[in-house]
């Protein structure tokens, strides 16, 4: 079982960030290593965890490939579910809140930042 954490501007995905600039903040972070054009894992020691960043449609879907894409819209952090996922949150919070954005939890239906719940 998997937990995914997406980290997006909004509901409609429709403030893109340019993935040179996104690129440069994961870098940044020691918690990450980047895997690939568009790709991160945590570092060694960190809790299993694999980031994608895509360009996501109105509705969230998105596909992803070795080519990024110019801008991104979406981060999706995917992580065990099997363990506890606070280290996981902690850093969804961190990327959301210096690209001023939102992280969610989708299972639960939980903002993580900025925090509260999300109302059906």
């Amino acid at each position: 079982m998997y937990c995914y954490l997406t980290i997006r501007s909004d509901e409609a995905y429709s403030k893109p960030v340019d993935t040179a600039e996104l690129t440069r903040l994961l870098v940044s972070m020691p918690e990450l290593r980047q895997t690939g054009p568009a790709a991160f894992e945590a570092a060694l020691g960190m809790p299993w965890t694999s980031v994608m960043l895509a360009m996501a449609g109105p509705d969230g879907n998105y596909a992803t490939s070795d080519t990024p894409p110019p801008s991104i819209n979406v981060i999706e952090l995917i992580c065990s579910g099997t363990e506890d996922t606070s280290w996981h949150e902690a850093l969804a919070r961190r990327i959301a809140a210096a690209l001023n954005w939102q992280a969610i939890e989708e299972r639960e239906n939980r903002h993580l930042w900025p925090t509260g719940e999300l109302r059906a």
